[in-house]
């Protein structure tokens, strides 16, 4: 079970608590930066873009579950992402490439 909450069942015997951490870094493709470059002209939501960072967190949700394999629960997960982008100047002179991390993290505890 994965939760935000910081506390746990007192009648819980804890034998192990350890960091478990997840992370992705997704680059978004040509025609979703193409869409986008359009809703900035005319204005609105930007979709493509909420379905890039929609994939990124939950695979880093899941990333951080794959390393918290046998953990009783993950406590006080929290999700943050990042906007990653950098100019390509020498080659193209508009162009550029964005990129979004996730990263996830908790507390993994297990129990008896």
């Amino acid at each position: 079970m994965v939760t935000g909450k910081n506390f746990l069942d007192p009648e819980q015997k804890i034998i192990k608590a350890k960091l478990v951490v997840g992370s992705v870094v997704i680059a978004s493709d040509y025609f979703k930066r193409l869409l986008a470059g359009l809703r900035n002209i005319f204005g609105g939501q930007v979709n493509a873009y909420e379905t890039l960072i929609d994939r990124a967190r939950r695979e880093a949700i899941l990333r951080m579950k794959s390393q918290a394999e046998g953990a009783a629960i993950i406590l006080n997960m929290r999700i943050e992402t990042t906007n990653i982008s950098r100019r390509q100047s020498r080659t193209r002179r508009n162009s550029s490439s964005a990129s979004i991390e996730a990263i996830a993290y908790g507390t993994a505890l297990y129990t008896e």
